[in-house]
């Protein structure tokens, strides 16, 4: 039966597996940023396979879940769907990037942790806040989330494949699209800058790929409940012996050729090598055999929290390890442990936003009963 005249799917009820892992991506990249000897460690501890790449994957899952609902209404109500999702999006990017310049122009000298590029002067701040709102600039860890905005306009156009039946040819595209990435499509190399994240640490043209397989796996297991992979103990010791490669290649274990070491063709981050995907792919694997397997091991409240509200928690430790650079050196100066604990302050702090998002989805929603019994009231 084709996807088109299968039955409609049930509303996906939220899993707090995936939500638990989200928190843990995003506790784990601000404990990276935070640049202390605990995030350094944990950065790709299990091989090549990175906490953004992680991020990046699941939020692709929980689109193809949540987003399947809407496709089903026809191209028109995707597409909106998407704009305006793109535009919240575009909202918390700058309303994250406007406290850093307010800070700079108050006090100039902090850019020597900032690090951005700008003069101390209000029309070089409006300047560069221009360039920043249209992605034609985006400094250090502000490339990840407009990238993820693009894959959100393109989402309509995945979704409706997914929902005439043409998932296999969706993955196609994609994956060609990420070899035509590690050709050069999109690199520095080839010119591709077209966009400020081009730029970054993140190619998009590969990256999609992490992002739009997410989506498929989301859409055809999670909403339409057609299982697209199974726990095979076969396939489970190809993904292990994979894993082990790559802990070898991350950690320097043994002597793989340049092409598979940091930065190497195969191992490039940006273009998110051949080596970087293929241990993505397996350890995910594994993980969803064990989250199978073990679901309660999967489930972590506290982290579930987090991941229940990414775009807020992710744009505040954006703020928040832009703010505490200058103590960042400090804390360094006094030792590992006194470092450590900064990050882990750092992370702490991420309960902050989730908590006030909260309380404001409770507010908002108790506004709407109370708006809706008024009208009925009326009514009568």
């Amino acid at each position: 039966m084709s996807d088109d005249t299968a039955p409609r799917a049930p509303r996906p009820l939220r899993d707090l597996r995936i939500d638990s892992l989200r928190g843990l991506m995003l506790a784990e990249i601000t404990l990276v940023h935070s640049g202390c000897p605990l995030g350094r460690l944990s950065n790709e501890m299990f091989g090549r396979v990175s906490a953004a790449a992680g991020f990046v994957f699941l939020s692709g899952l929980v689109a193809g879940a949540v987003y399947g609902r809407t496709a089903e209404r026809g191209a028109a109500a995707i597409t909106l769907r998407c704009l305006k999702r793109s535009l919240y999006i575009e909202t918390y990017h700058v309303a994250a990037f406007l406290p850093l310049l307010l800070v700079l122009l108050l006090e100039p000298r902090v850019n020597e942790h900032f690090r951005i590029a700008v003069a101390p002067v209000l029309p070089d701040a409006l300047r560069v806040l221009g360039d920043f709102a249209l992605w034609a600039y985006q400094p250090m860890y502000f490339d990840i989330l407009p990238m993820y905005a693009v894959f959100v306009l393109l989402m309509p156009l995945a979704l409706l494949a997914l929902r005439e039946g043409h998932g296999l040819g969706l993955l196609l595209v994609s994956l060609g699209l990420w070899g035509c990435a590690q050709a050069g499509l999109g690199s520095h190399a080839a010119g591709g800058e077209p966009f400020g994240f081009f730029r970054g640490e993140f190619n998009p043209f590969a990256w999609q790929f992490v992002f739009f397989s997410g989506l498929y796996f989301g859409y055809r297991h999670l909403y339409r409940k057609q299982p697209v992979v199974t726990v095979q103990p076969r396939l489970i010791v190809l993904c292990a012996l994979i894993c082990a490669a790559g802990l070898t290649m991350r950690w320097g274990l043994l002597p793989w050729p340049a092409v598979l070491a940091r930065g190497g063709w195969l191992a490039a981050k940006t273009n998110y090598g051949a080596a970087y995907l293929l241990n993505f792919l397996a350890f995910a694997y594994l993980i969803y055999c064990l989250a199978r397997r073990f679901p309660g091991a999967f489930t972590w409240p506290p982290l579930a929290f987090l991941g229940r509200h990414s775009i807020q928690v992710f744009y505040f430790h954006l703020v928040i390890v832009y703010m505490a650079g200058p103590l960042r050196w400090r804390a360094a100066a006094y030792g590992p442990l006194v470092y450590d604990a900064f990050g882990a302050a750092l992370v702490s702090t991420l309960f902050i936003p989730a908590w006030c998002h909260e309380r404001w989805r409770a507010w908002r929603g108790a506004g709407r009963i109370i708006s809706a019994s008024m009208s009925r009231s009326e009514a009568t």
